[in-house]
């Protein structure tokens, strides 16, 4: 068996008549040639899997920069809704304070007794004064104390909620007050007798008269001078025709000597229904109303009640 050579013979044929020419390589070139293509293709594969991943790592920092801008933005959005918000309750306590004025709450007033809930939180400071640089400098900080604030604020409007429920009550009392009061005429005209002594025009006795005397034109309409249930509608006696009004805050109002009744026993009236005539009936000297105000069990002069002049239909 020969020996093996060490070299290889390239032989370089022309395609033409010419000479042919051979190359004599060395084995050991082409062996360190061929282990130089294999790294070469190792190398290639290597930094081709590293531009693979370089690229999708890109593409995920570049997901997450479009990220933190979204979320920095609705950082400021956030702070500025939570600033706007405050601002609404802050407005809110000015509405309630003037709405305690109105219904008389507060001030030493008997309304002070009610139970509204006064103050609340005063943890929560204002972003207004802050850049956006320095609330994005730490977001997550940002973020901790916007949450706190929502807490104080959340607490805020619960009391608001509350305090505004409890004036509501107290107007709507107030209101019910004023309806079942008796401070309206019920008719217009000029009063020919009031509330006192006075002699009495049939017995030319001295005696008290415990109501006001309205003259008005006959079947002129008579309103109810406060709300409250028909407790009596009918003849009685010498007032005549006579309707009878009581009311849960202890006032009774009695119209005699009508004309017509439009009303009857068990229905409830409102402040300035008509609920009869002006008449003549019973024992009297000519058209007019004769207008009692009762006020738990006693009777009282009407005028200290009213809140209208008397003036004439």
């Amino acid at each position: 068996m020969g020996k093996k050579s060490k070299f290889f013979t390239l032989v370089i044929v022309p395609s033409s008549c010419g000479k042919v020419r051979r190359i004599v390589i060395p084995r050991f070139m082409v062996t360190v040639g061929i282990i130089g293509v294999c790294v070469g293709f190792l190398f290639l594969f290597y930094f081709i899997g590293k531009y693979e991943v370089a690229k999708r790592k890109l593409a995920y920092l570049d997901s997450l920069e479009k990220l933190t801008q979204a979320q920095q933005k609705k950082i400021i959005s956030l702070v500025e809704k939570v600033d706007q918000f405050n601002a609404t309750l802050n407005k809110l306590k000015e509405m309630e304070s003037r709405l305690k004025s109105m219904a008389g709450i507060g001030g030493g007033s008997e309304g002070s007794a009610e139970d509204l809930g006064r103050g609340g939180p005063e943890e929560y400071v204002s972003f207004g004064n802050s850049s956006q640089e320095n609330l994005l400098a730490d977001p997550l900080q940002t973020i901790k104390t916007v949450e706190g604030s929502f807490k104080v604020l959340e607490k805020r409007a619960t009391l608001q909620e509350e305090n505004f429920s409890k004036i509501k009550q107290v107007i709507e009392r107030q209101k019910a007050l004023f309806a079942s009061t008796p401070n309206i005429f019920p008719v217009k005209g000029w009063i020919s007798s009031g509330y006192g002594w006075r002699i009495n025009p049939f017995t030319h006795r001295k005696e008290m008269h415990r109501a006001i005397d309205i003259v008005a034109s006959w079947g002129t309409p008579v309103k109810a001078s406060c709300q409250g249930r028909v407790v009596y509608a009918g003849w009685k006696n010498f007032y005549g025709l006579v309707i009878r009004v009581e009311n849960e805050y202890g006032y009774s109002t009695l119209y005699a000597h009508l004309s017509k009744i439009l009303v009857k026993k068990g229905e409830h009236v409102k402040k300035g229904q008509i609920i009869g005539r002006v008449g003549s009936s019973g024992r009297s000297t000519g058209p007019h109303l004769h207008f009692e105000v009762w006020k738990n069990g006693r009777t009282i002069d009407p005028l200290m009640l009213m809140v209208e002049p008397l003036g004439l239909s």
